[in-house]
């Protein structure tokens, strides 16, 4: 088999491997739990058995292992592939992840931010094929970003660039976890959503949510929103538009900044369809200037779940070529 490169999204609940050919495609993947309460020899077990069930799948040996990447939860130091402490993996300070999985594997081994490297995967093999530069959104609990220009991911010195979950979009707003108020996932990501669905029970907003709760609403839960929205709920209805509405706040100011040419959404929230895309997409450009307005198109992932994934395994691929040029 011709080379081959592997990536995996280390999570908090899963670790997900692929193995990919140089060209892009997926050849092979694996999904299993992290384990991550027995500990980080136990995570970094679940990941190396990960790759060799992807390796199996695709299959491909070891041998044809050009390099690894690791799709990681943030902070971390990209460039000496230290994990700082990341709060969905107990334990972990300042842990030299990329260095650690090297040695067991024997293999090149590089480790990204995990919205970043879901960017770098739409970008090289997903929605953002054709364009040279595009804006990612990662919703889930939180929301991640990365950003493409020139066809260059924006790392920053310090790895903080595309921090779009932390854009303030509302001054003396909702506490985030970072410190701040106002924060973008604080509105736009499933959290946040619930948190706004919350808010409008306890301001007395009727919804068949109060029943798929047990009216128990610190039981509320983003699928029970989902839910309520299939099957008419005019209330659940507001609660995703609303969430659209800051979502698109945040991407008229993005396209006025940066001028993509693509904004792709990313996690389990774009199942919503245009209950979410028409809000986003109304918003956005009424923020926007009109010329980047007109060019910027906002897609959902092309590569589904497994952008995250794919892309580690492209931000790999492309930082051994550049380790290689620069041996050369």
């Amino acid at each position: 088999m011709n080379l081959v490169v592997a990536g995996i999204d280390l999570g908090g609940t899963n670790v997900k491997t692929a193995i990919v050919a140089r060209n892009g495609n997926l050849l092979g993947k694996d999904a299993r739990p992290t384990n991550a309460e027995d500990g980080l020899e136990a995570v970094l077990d679940t990941m190396e058995d990960s790759l060799e069930a992807a390796l199996e799948n695709a299959g491909a040996d070891p041998s044809d292992l050009l390099s690894v990447g690791i799709g990681a939860p943030g902070p971390m130091n990209w460039q000496t592939g230290v994990v700082f402490s990341p709060p969905n993996l107990p334990g972990w300070e300042n842990v030299p992840l990329a260095n650690l999985m090297q040695k067991r594997l024997n293999v090149r081994t590089y480790v990204d931010n995990d919205a970043n490297v879901a960017c770098w995967g739409e970008f090289w093999s997903g929605a953002g094929r054709e364009v040279d530069s595009l804006v990612c959104l990662t919703l889930g609990t939180g929301v991640g970003g990365g950003i493409v220009l020139h066809g260059k991911l924006l790392r920053g010195p310090d790895g903080t660039a595309g921090e779009i979950g932390h854009m303030c979009v509302s001054r003396d707003g909702r506490q985030c976890n970072c410190g701040s108020r106002g924060c973008l996932e604080q509105y736009s990501s499933v959290t946040g959503m619930v948190r706004t669905a919350v808010e409008g029970i306890e301001a007395g907003r009727k919804t068949v949510l109060l029943d798929m709760c047990g009216g128990d609403i610190e039981r509320l839960d983003g699928k029970m929103i989902s839910d309520a929205l299939e099957q008419g709920d005019e209330f659940a209805g507001w609660v995703i538009r609303e969430t659209g509405i800051w979502l698109g706040t945040a991407i008229g100011s993005l396209i006025n900044l940066l001028n993509p040419e693509m904004i792709v959404l990313c996690g389990g929230m774009i199942a919503a369809g245009d209950a979410l895309f028409e809000p986003v997409r109304q918003t956005a450009f009424e923020q926007a200037f009109e010329v980047p307005a007109r060019r910027a198109i906002i897609v959902p992932a092309g590569l589904g779940s497994d952008s995250g994934v794919v892309g580690a395994a492209g931000c790999a691929l492309q930082r051994y070529e550049e380790d290689e040029a620069r041996r050369r």
